[in-house]
């Protein structure tokens, strides 16, 4: 395959300045996104990777600094390049101290972008493959915590399956860690070095979902203004994971079953066959089977797709991983919240261990993040717990996303409240089908999609 050019993502006060500049990265065969403005790129940053951040320092409302601030506390894999111009290299200074990878005077010249891209994407690589031999010395499985008997099971047939190139079905209720698994999978494989790239087969309408897996040639589409790579193009070598696999519409079924079963495609608006060595990996929390019966699901995919299964416990199923999921989350948010929180007082503990966790450990995490965000001292105590936990009031929602301190909130807040719960709810019972609940709820698709970034629903099961 083709060596990856990179994607970048440029950040910019100025729409017409953003436009040339993506026009002439784009010459050069790179993929380029734009976004005016810092927080609108924090947003979409939320959603997509890219490999490259060109940042403007000085913009209104946030500025480049500021930005990058918030840039570095989560810890994301992109580099920043800050674009100054020639009297704010003081600040750029400034920047690169913060964690900046470089800068560049404005006007830049594409060549040096180029330069620092095609480093960037030469680091990256390189901490891969350490990363990948860290974890084959130090025997880990990736983020995946808990000692209990049901969790020991699945490390062993992680590590059996691992070194096999047979697909893999994972299989569990949703908030479980089903693309933890996934990424454990391929980590202690032998394609641990090369890509492993994620696709949310119920987070994309049919048209779009076909594009996004096989890519397409310039002209194929209006707006396809480049030849752009799909996902299994860019797993190439590597493994691909297909998040609710049970969400696929039935033609994008039949190209699916036809690169398992043959190892290539053809990009949409091309007749040029691609080649591909993809190990496949896919997750439901649906019934398959079911499906398969109803008629919406292709029987010969769903065997070929389910050479093995991997079932993820729920979390009220092995609540002795409690305290290590809690030790293990303060750890990660302490670092992220600027907190020093040792640990909890032991009613907050033995509000948690009675709690039954419907969101499982993807809801766990979200009351400790809340719990040590409002938290003062060393430890979470009780009050700092959501009412449904802490024996308060019944919350609207069973699930940790209740009304917290309703008296205390300020009317927009309480509204933003409710459209988040009531918009993840929704999802749920279209099992995150995106299009299926703009339908439900009678809302526009495209709003839907924007109320989900705007309050960072997580879609993935």
């Amino acid at each position: 395959m083709e060596k990856r050019k990179g994607r970048i993502l440029m950040v910019d006060d100025e729409q017409d300045l953003l436009d040339l500049s993506a026009i002439l990265l784009r010459r050069e065969g790179v993929e380029v996104s734009t976004c005016v403005g810092g927080k609108a790129a924090l947003t979409l940053l939320n959603n997509e990777e890219f490999d490259l951040v060109l940042l403007d320092l000085r913009m209104p409302g946030m500025d480049g600094l500021g930005f990058l601030e918030i840039f570095k506390k989560q810890q994301r894999r992109e580099e920043v390049v800050i674009l100054t111009a020639y009297a704010d290299v003081e600040s750029a200074v400034k920047a690169v101290k913060l964690g900046a990878y470089g800068y560049l005077s404005k006007p830049f010249d594409t060549g040096e972008v180029l330069t620092h891209l095609n480093r960037i994407l030469e680091l990256q690589a390189l901490r891969s493959e350490n990363e990948a031999l860290r974890q084959k010395q130090r025997g880990e499985l990736g983020n995946l915590v808990g000692q209990s008997e049901s969790m020991r099971q699945l490390y062993q047939l992680v590590r059996d399956v691992a070194p096999t190139p047979v697909t893999v079905l994972i299989r569990g209720e949703s908030g479980t860690g089903k693309e933890l698994v996934a990424n454990a999978i391929h980590s202690t494989s032998d394609r641990a070095s090369k890509p492993f790239v994620r696709c949310n087969c119920a987070a994309l309408s049919p048209g779009v979902m076909e594009s996004e897996l096989f890519g397409h040639v310039k002209g194929a589409f209006t707006g396809a203004v480049r030849d752009r790579a799909g996902r299994f193009a860019e797993a190439d070598g590597g493994s691909l994971f297909l998040d609710e696999i049970g969400d696929l519409e039935t033609n994008m079924q039949i190209r699916l079953l036809r690169v398992i079963q043959e190892g290539e495609f053809e990009p949409v608006g091309s007749t040029q066959t691609q080649k591909v060595d993809v190990r496949l990996i896919t997750a439901t929390h649906q019934d398959l089977e079911a499906r398969i019966g109803e008629g919406t699901f292709r029987e010969d995919l769903y065997y070929r797709i389910n050479a093995l299964t991997i079932e993820i416990p729920p979390l009220r199923e092995r609540m002795n991983d409690l305290p290590l999921l809690c030790a293990f989350f303060v750890n990660r948010y302490n670092g992220v919240l600027d907190k020093h929180i040792e640990g909890f007082t032991s009613e907050a503990l033995q509000c948690l261990e009675e709690y039954n966790w419907p969101g499982n450990v993807r809801e766990l995490e979200n009351v400790i993040m809340r719990a040590m965000t409002v938290a003062k001292g060393d430890e979470i105590e009780r009050k700092h717990l959501p009412a449904s936990l802490a024996g308060g009031m019944e919350p609207v929602y069973g699930d940790g996303d209740a009304y917290y301190d309703i008296p205390q909130q300020l009317f927009h807040e309480a509204r933003e409240q409710f459209e988040r719960i009531f918009l993840r709810r929704a999802l749920e019972r279209a099992n995150g089908n995106v299009s299926r609940t703009a339908a439900a709820i009678k809302l526009t698709r495209r709003n839907l999609q924007r109320k989900i970034k705007q309050y960072e629903i997580d879609v993935r099961g």
